[in-house]
């Protein structure tokens, strides 16, 4: 479990890299409302504070510079330091303070100061930070005075002359708004990004081919992109006007959206589920592979449209197919072909109504067939179970080139496991973004205890825009054109 974990947590650069260049929106939001509250904050809120400083010499008493011998010059440097102490003095700022009859404890005085020595000179400088310029400037120069004074009197030396007093300054030395607001884009940029990577360590879900090899160890054998048909699958236009090679129009209720190998045979779906399609023949290649059932960990994966479609691709490449709704509980085949649900499966092994009597050909398609559920039993599990089931599918195998069987999802109902165990192959149906891996765990889990032989798993519902495996194996908008 613990080494499931850490493959999960496992991103490779390249996988990053595409994450950022899909989700670069959430990074940009991020820097913009960074920079807007940083803006805001820096123009409206923060007031400008202005420094002012004061310049300050330590020389000889006999103001005769040049005559300094060695050992005077080194006292005065070292005088420096002393005098430097002096100012952030209790005794010197207190004085100030007072002075100039400031509102301001010495304590919040004194973090306002800074004195500053010059590398290998005898100059020093005493600087004061204040929202108002003027005070800036008089608390720089009062200061100068004061020390001289003190120096005179503590130090009893008169060394310690003013160089430059204090001038009024113009211009705030902060808040600096072009940093402040650079430094806010950066700090944006990466907040956004950790939230990217955080959503998407977060996300527990099948995202692409790499997910299924490295967490699943299986193969892909086919991604499906997401195409708007599948939301319409729910809605009143479940089906499709199209026309007949004769150009007549067929009844408007003939084609389910859903089935887009039919609808949109250009659309980048309808290559993929072709692309399927051949994958499944080389599976075959040591065992041939006639009877195929398709599962999934849970509803709503993209399952059934995948029979479907898979269905029809197969009989369009010239194979005789059969397309078996065994989804006793919720059937959806036969609302995809508009096919009625009177007679199906379950007529046939409990009510021993014929084979010929249960087929349904689509006119649409040549070469398929299907078999709808039928009515809706309540024992679908006794029924998928029996002998006579069993019996069927050999028969119907022999019959057809392809049987291709839907099933219940396999993660939540033993339904699927049951005709996993006697079918030449099963398929996976995983929804990218959607399906949770440790549901998918469950599925793969089950069919393995029946010894199902596992072709691969389809990913279905990608989005082109989030999925990079999508354009690494389906690149086909450049010779197809986007779909509706």
């Amino acid at each position: 479990m613990q080494h499931e974990q850490q493959e999960l947590q496992e991103m490779d650069l390249r996988e990053i890299i595409h994450i950022f260049s899909v989700r670069w929106w959430v990074i940009a939001i991020f820097m913009v409302v960074s920079i807007l509250v940083t803006g805001f904050v820096t123009f409206t809120v923060l007031d400008p504070v202005y420094r002012a400083e004061t310049s300050l010499f330590v020389g000889k008493e006999s103001d005769k510079i040049a005559s300094l011998d060695l050992g005077e010059f080194n006292l005065n440097k070292s005088l420096v330091s002393d005098y430097r102490q002096l100012i952030l003095s209790r005794l010197v700022t207190k004085e100030v303070i007072e002075e100039l009859g400031l509102d301001m404890s010495v304590e919040t005085f004194q973090k306002k100061v800074e004195v500053t020595t010059i590398q290998d000179s005898r100059l020093f400088k005493i600087s004061f930070e204040s929202t108002d310029p003027q005070l800036a400037m008089d608390v720089a120069n009062s200061l100068a005075e004061v020390l001289v004074e003190k120096a005179q009197d503590i130090i009893q030396v008169k060394n310690v002359r003013i160089v430059d007093v204090a001038e009024l300054p113009q211009n705030p030395i902060k808040p600096n708004k072009i940093q402040n607001l650079l430094v806010a884009a950066v700090l944006g940029a990466f907040i956004g990004a950790g939230a990217v990577i955080l959503v998407e360590y977060l996300d527990y879900t099948i995202k692409n081919a790499n997910d299924v090899e490295r967490l699943l160890k299986l193969n892909t054998i086919g991604e499906i992109p997401q195409f708007a048909s599948e939301k319409r699958g729910k809605s009143k236009g479940l089906f499709s006007k199209r026309k007949h090679s004769s150009g007549k129009e067929r009844d408007k209720n003939a084609v389910s959206h859903v089935l887009i190998t039919i609808t949109d045979p250009k659309a980048p779906a309808s290559e993929a589920y072709r692309s399927l399609r051949t994958n499944i023949g080389y599976s075959g290649i040591d065992k041939q592979v006639r009877l195929i059932v398709l599962t999934s960990s849970h509803m709503a994966e993209g399952k059934s449209t995948t029979a479907a479609n898979m269905a029809v691709s197969m009989a369009q490449s010239g194979k005789n197919v059969l397309l078996i709704d065994a989804d006793l509980r919720k059937p959806r085949v036969h609302r995809y072909f508009n096919l009625s649900n009177d007679i199906g499966l379950t007529d046939i092994v409990v009510k021993n109504v014929s084979t010929e009597e249960a087929i349904k050909k689509f006119s649409y398609v040549e070469n398929l067939s299907i078999i709808c559920s039928g009515s809706v039993p309540p024992n679908p599990t006794e029924i998928l179970e029996s002998k006579k089931l069993a019996e069927l599918l050999q028969e119907l195998k022999e019959k057809f080139d392809i049987v291709i069987i839907d099933t219940p999802p396999v993660g939540q109902l033993t339904d699927g496991a049951i005709l996993a165990s006697i079918a030449d192959g099963v398929i996976l149906v995983a929804a990218s973004g959607e399906s949770n891996i440790d549901m998918v765990r469950r599925a793969r889990a089950a069919l393995m205890q029946v010894n199902a032989n596992i072709i691969g798993v389809v990913l279905t519902k990608i989005n082109k825009t989030r999925s990079g495996s999508y354009y690494t194996y389906y690149n086909y908008d450049k010779y197809y054109g986007s779909e509706d």
